[in-house]
């Protein structure tokens, strides 16, 4: 018995996408925060704003990757 479906490969290709992006934007945001402890001594973006940007950008992107992929076919 199966609860989900197997992904095919475009759906395993935008995964990877969608979880580059997340991790170049968890990154970037950290890099800013770091530089903003530095110069002010104080944090521009909490540990937990952080953590759910990072998990909403991949599961966001990968859910737009994954809609145009199925409207191209249709």
């Amino acid at each position: 018995m199966k609860l989900f479906k197997d992904a095919s490969k475009q759906e395993h290709q935008n995964w990877n996408k969608a979880v580059s992006a997340g991790f170049y934007i968890l990154l970037l945001l950290l890099f800013v925060n770091t530089l903003m402890y530095a110069y002010n001594g104080a944090e521009l973006v909490s540990s937990l704003s952080m953590f759910w940007t990072g998990i909403i950008v991949t599961f966001g992107y990968q859910f737009i990757l994954n809609r145009r992929e199925e409207s191209k076919q249709k």
